[in-house]
């Protein structure tokens, strides 16, 4: 009996001393795997900001190089007073087609200046969106336009009122009747303003502090309908930017003035 329990016991030592072992050979392997990713994550550190620090260093031996020519390049833009009509060339622009009336009427140039030439601001436009088929969202709308009617003392527009100055004789800001749907690149409902330029600044303010829930559109009128509505070019938003249809803009032009792929 003491033989039998002698051998069970050399038994068990051997296979806790083989277990320990393996344990062993495994937490070693366990902590070589870990050195190995540590020092690749060294070294790729390492490369990412050798990387990086060649590329700044080639870039700024670019600019130097380059001088002026890595500036961003920008254009001259005049502002245009509704009542300097001196400074207004009608030759820029095309003429009415025949038959075509004062209200459907809007300005348009031959072409767009070159880089080199001024592009001029004869008025803006401000337009506030709202959905139209919500009663409730469209009386909070109009409600937030009389209150910009009654803080700038105005009235609603008399006649076309889109570039002003001489093209349609308009001369001080005015408000468009609301517009309940669809309304040329608009998608839903928007009342609008026309607005000289030298009221631009107070508008903007009033607007940024006071357009509720509505999304904004400051637009110039530069006689490119296309770049003056689009974002990506001369348009101002508040809030944020509403899908307008420029296809349509561009649909427009084409049938009243050819289509130039200039414009």
């Amino acid at each position: 009996m003491q033989d039998s329990e002698c051998n069970y016991f050399t038994q068990l030592t051997k296979l806790d001393y083989s277990y320990t072992q393996q344990q062993r050979i495994s937490f070693a392997e366990t902590m070589f795997r870990y050195v190995v990713l540590i020092l690749v994550m060294l070294t790729m550190a390492h490369c990412h900001s050798f990387l990086r620090d060649e590329y700044i260093r080639a870039k700024g031996r670019s600019t130097i190089g380059n001088g002026r020519q890595n500036l961003i390049n920008t254009r001259s833009v005049k502002s245009i007073k509704t009542s300097d009509s001196a400074a207004i060339n009608p030759d820029l622009f095309f003429p009415p087609l025949p038959g075509q009336s004062n209200n459907d009427f809007h300005p348009q140039l031959r072409r767009l200046p070159s880089a080199s030439e001024p592009l001029y601001y004869y008025s803006w436009h401000i337009h506030s969106y709202f959905f139209h088929e919500n009663k409730n969202v469209t009386e909070r709308a109009l409600d937030i336009r009389q209150q910009f009617m009654n803080f700038f003392h105005i009235k609603t527009c008399e006649g076309n009122c889109f570039m002003g100055g001489i093209f349609d004789n308009c001369t001080v800001m005015c408000v468009w009747d609301p517009v309940m749907g669809v309304d040329g690149p608009h998608p839903y409902g928007q009342w609008g303003v026309y607005l000289p330029n030298d009221q631009l600044m107070d508008t903007m303010l009033w607007m940024s502090a006071n357009h509720g829930e509505f999304e904004v559109l400051f637009h110039p009128n530069t006689g490119e309908m296309i770049g003056d509505h689009d974002s990506e070019q001369r348009a101002v938003w508040i809030k944020q930017q509403v899908p307008l249809d420029l296809d349509f803009l561009r649909w427009l032009q084409c049938k009243w003035f050819g289509c130039d792929d200039s414009l």
